[in-house]
């Protein structure tokens, strides 16, 4: 076990498994396994660096990437963010064990194939992971119109209705004084709004 953690490119594949699995449990929360799997693969990567010669620098590097490719899931730069993530992720890779320490060097055919990966996985799958868990969330709210719901806080015209077992974003054509606990009706829906009004109208 020593001997495999002590191999330079086992150390570069536990740090991007790691970040993969904590970025896909915290974009779409309750799925456990990502997370765990990420948290472990940290974990053996930070005991492995003990005591491994290794370029920080490279380190900052690859999480720059790494964070160039997520945030391409989240915002429309047309590829910009994940072609720099890329490159970031690439150069780090290259020189995140420096020249002339007793380990290898990462192979440069790892860093070419995990930069690959982590663009898809980063860039293409979580965004399609996310228009899809979106998607899914919308039909379910459609679900919703005419049915009772329960106000969880409200201010005026807008607050947090709960509804068929989850929490959502709200509003109501005129101000209202609710209080939490009061049962509403959802009249309608606005994309993930729900347009409410009480169900014995004040």
């Amino acid at each position: 076990m020593t001997a495999l953690l002590s191999n330079s490119d086992v150390i570069f594949i536990l740090m991007s498994v790691g970040f993969y699995g904590l970025i896909y449990e915290a974009a779409m929360p309750g799925g456990i396994l990502p997370g765990i799997t990420g948290a472990i693969c940290l974990m053996l990567w930070i005991f492995a660096l003990n005591g491994m010669p290794v370029n920080y620098a490279g380190v900052l590097l690859m999480v720059l990437g790494i964070g160039g490719m997520t945030a391409e899931a989240f915002f429309k730069s047309r590829g910009f963010l994940a072609f720099a993530g890329a490159l970031c992720f690439a150069a780090g890779g290259k020189i995140f064990i420096p020249a002339g320490a007793p380990a290898h060097p990462v192979s440069l055919w790892l860093v070419g194939g995990m930069t690959l990966v982590s663009l898809v996985v980063l860039s293409l799958g979580l965004k399609t992971a996310l228009r899809t868990r979106k998607r899914a969330v919308s039909t379910g709210a459609e679900g919703l119109r005419g049915t009772a719901g329960e106000v969880v806080s409200w201010s005026g015209a807008k607050g947090e209705v709960r509804a068929a077992g989850s929490v959502w974003k709200a509003r109501s054509e005129t101000a209202y004084a609710l209080e939490k606990g009061v049962r509403v009706k959802i009249r309608d829906i606005d994309g993930l709004c729900l347009i409410i009004e009480p169900a014995t109208k004040e």
